[in-house]
Order: structure tokens, then sequence, then C-alpha cells
């Protein structure tokens, strides 16, 4: 049976990915103290770690030294975040730190991490809760340590930007044990004040340093606040507890200045596009009526006004025309309908009677004899024929046997 060669080089790469495909070397947390700390040009800290009876060689790289504390040196007692690989140019096992802790820290960013919880479950620091910071406010408070120079970036900064604010102003410390008590006490000043957003904020510092705006009482107080709160404590990569809570966050004072009031000079900006806007409304709505006047002009009535009446007055002398040949034919009409009654009124007239050859006979007194009783014997009678009249004395009378 043929064995197999190997050579070192495949055997420490073997070893190194037994050691990889190994999770319980990966993301440990080893406890141990410093010794032969050493920082490269390169950024990678080279040192060991060693308890009472072991040591193990250790390496941060640089892109991971972000996340260890400040001013590690020998003989600190530290909890170290990584894994376990092996080298294998040189064949040794060593540990890969991502993260260093001060032993002591470590405990308090595990306090100030279940304290972050507690308060987060509570709903202190959800996002429905935050309001909308007034964009023309009147007055600010501005919590921060007297003298500071984070107090004179925001005064400057708010007054540069909105000169018609009126500052309030609540000094406290911002740091050490007395710090918590002292921003409260300044929290409950402002509580009584007329403002309409509170800035708490100074500038940056360790991590150690913003210890005060992590303090629990001082969280709670600021959830209740009756107007929103602006924080601005530390620097980009500084997180606070107070952050979590508060309305707005700003890493700088100048950022919280900017978030607080809105620039006058957005204002005048704002002003100057209104105003061009309504410039062009006006010029719009003013070249509108200006066409709509000229098309008025332009129509007949304005150019040749006697227009309007010339063709009503023609309407009307039509109508007049029409009128005189409806009237002149009605009396045509009634003319020729009378000549027609007068021609018939005539042939029934006395006179066309007598010529015919009738004759009208009438007694003494005129009066027209219509029967034959209505004449006697031996009396006189007229009669009326056609060119006079003849009288006679009637002799004798006979009735018709009719």
């Amino acid at each position: 049976m043929s064995k197999v060669i190997h050579t070192v080089t495949s055997l420490n790469r073997y070893i190194k990915q037994m050691f990889d495909n190994d999770f319980t070397l990966r993301g440990l947390q080893l406890k141990g103290e410093i010794s032969n700390f050493k920082r490269y040009p390169s950024g990678h800290i080279y040192f060991v770690l060693k308890d009472e009876e072991s040591s193990i060689k250790a390496v941060i790289f640089q892109g991971y030294t972000k996340y260890m504390s400040e001013n590690l040196k020998d003989g600190d007692e530290v909890i170290a975040t990584g894994y376990v690989s092996v080298y294998p140019q040189r064949g040794e096992y060593q540990f890969y730190a991502q993260a260093i802790e001060l032993f002591g820290k470590g405990n308090q960013l595990l306090e100030l991490e279940m304290l972050k919880k507690k308060l987060a479950s509570e709903g202190l620091f959800d996002l429905s809760r935050k309001r909308k910071i007034k964009l023309f406010p009147r007055a600010i408070g501005v919590i921060s340590a007297p003298n500071s120079a984070a107090l004179a970036d925001i005064k400057t900064n708010l007054l540069r930007r909105n000169p018609l604010l009126r500052l309030e102003i609540f000094p406290s410390l911002v740091q050490g044990n007395d710090a918590p008590k002292a921003l409260l006490e300044a929290l409950n000043k402002a509580k009584n004040a007329e403002i309409d957003t509170l800035i708490i904020g100074r500038g940056g510092g360790a991590s150690e340093d913003l210890s005060a705006f992590n303090d629990e009482t001082l969280v709670r107080e600021a959830a209740k606040f009756p107007v929103p709160i602006i924080s601005a404590v530390g620097h980009e990569i500084d997180f606070t507890l107070l952050d979590y809570v508060a309305d707005a966050r700003a890493s700088t004072p100048t950022g919280a200045a900017e978030l607080a009031t809105i620039d006058k000079r957005e204002i005048y900006e704002s002003l100057h596009n209104y105003e061009d806007e309504i410039d062009d409304v006006l010029i719009n709505l003013i070249n509108n009526y200006k066409t709509r006047l000229d098309n008025i002009k332009n129509r007949s009535f304005f150019i040749n006004p006697k227009s309007m009446y010339e063709d009503a007055l023609k309407e009307v002398k039509n109508y007049d025309s029409r009128i005189d040949l409806a009237i002149n034919h009605l009396i045509k009409m009634k003319n020729e309908k009378l000549s027609s009654f007068k021609l018939r009124l005539n042939s029934l007239s006395v006179d066309s009677t007598l010529k015919r050859g009738y004759s009208v006979m009438m007694d003494e007194n005129k009066k027209v004899i219509k029967s034959i009783d209505d004449v006697k014997i031996n009396t006189s009678v007229k009669t009326l024929v056609s060119g006079g009249t003849i009288t006679s004395v009637v002799t004798s009378k006979e009735k018709n046997n009719g």
C-alpha cells in the first residue's frame, strides 16, 4: 500500500482549513492580559494574550483597530472578540482579534446594551413617537456646558440662520459623576420655559465622557419632554441613549442648528422664487386679458359701431315694406269685397227695384201699403215708380183667393 507524501504547505493549509471550519473557534471572546503590544506602520497591531498559565499570539488588523479601546498597553486586562486560525507560512495558529475592550468597560457596555433593549421594548425609541421639528421657531432652548465651544457654535449658527430667534440657555455639566443630575435639573428648567425646540449638545469625546447621556432617568424624562428635542452629543460614530429617544439627532452642534431652524437665506431664496412665480403668473394673466381685449376690439361692432343698428334698421325697413305690402293687399281685398257688397246693395236699392218695373204704393200719410187691408176705398194713394210719383183714388179692391 503506497503512502501519500504531503508537503509542509499542503499540511499547513489542511490544518488551517480545519481551524476555519470549526465554528467553535469563530466568534470567540477571550479574556486575558496584553503583553508585547506593538503597533506597526501598516496600522496592524501585534500582541500576546495571556493568563496565569498560558498565552496565545494575537493580531488586530488595521481595518478593525477602530473597534478597540484607545491607548491599550501592556498589562491591560481586556476582552477580545475574534477567531482562531493558522498562519500557513509559519505553521502557527494565532488569535485574530476584531474588537478589543478593557475588561471593566466591557461590563459597562453589556449593561448599556441591556438598558437600551429595555427602553426600546417600552417603545421609547419608536419612530412613530418622533415629532417634527418646527422650521420657524420663535424660541429655542439649549442645554450644554457653559462657555463651551459647542454652546458657542450652536448659538452662532442659530442666530446666523435666524437672527429673530430668542435663545434660552440652560447651562449644565456634560461629563463626570455629577453630570446626569445637572442635566436633569437643566431639563426640568427647560420644561417650564416657552420654547419651540430644545437642543441638548456637547462636543465629541471618548465613550466614557458621553456616559451621562446614557442615564436612564435622563432618557425617560427626555421622552416626556413637551417639545421636540434635538440631540447633538459626540460625533458621527458615537451614539448615546439620548440620541435614540430624541426626535432628531445631529452629529455636531452645527448640524443641530441646521436641524432646528431654516436658514434665512433659504427663506430669501424661497421668497425670490415665489416672487418670480407670481411675476410669471401676473404676466401670463395680463397677456391673456390683453389677447381677450384685442379679440373684443377686433369685433365688427367696435370697428364700425353703426353696423350693429344698421343691420337692425335694414331688418326694420324690411319688416316695414312687408307690412305695407300686407296692408295694401288687405285694403285691396277689402275694397274689392266692399265693391261687391256695394253692387249687391245697389241692386237691392229702391231705384234699382223701381227700374226693374216694381212700384211702391203709399197712403196719404206716406206710409207704405203692404197689404190690401192697409188701403180703403175712395182714399187717395200715391204710387212711386221709376221716374216719379202717381197719385190716384182707390175705387175698388180685391183679395186673392189664395
